[in-house]
């Protein structure tokens, strides 16, 4: 995913690692939702799809890669839903 790493946020905020420590969440729109690869999954999870969707990236103290994959979605609302449920309760949106 190190092409989606390097597009540019649609929204960005932070969050709090152990609910202390200032970590970044960013959502970045893209082209193509990837698949699994899993020739196990169905056909519509393990191949690529040409559509517009969103994926969350978010980073912690001293994670390698520095941007962490928070998932896919297909609207923007979705993928804030989604970064919330993940990253927990309170994410603070600069945009």
């Amino acid at each position: 995913m190190i092409e989606v790493d390097q597009l540019p946020a649609v929204k960005h905020g932070l969050w709090f690692y152990g609910g202390v420590t200032t970590c970044h969440v960013r959502i970045v729109r893209h082209h193509t939702l990837y698949g699994t690869g899993d020739a196990d999954d169905p056909p519509e999870l393990s191949a690529d799809r040409e559509t517009e969707c969103y994926y969350i990236l978010y980073d912690r103290p001293h994670a390698q890669p520095p941007w962490l994959d928070g998932g896919a979605a297909l609207s923007l609302r979705e993928a804030v839903f989604l970064a919330e449920r993940k990253l927990g309760p309170v994410v603070s949106w600069a945009d």
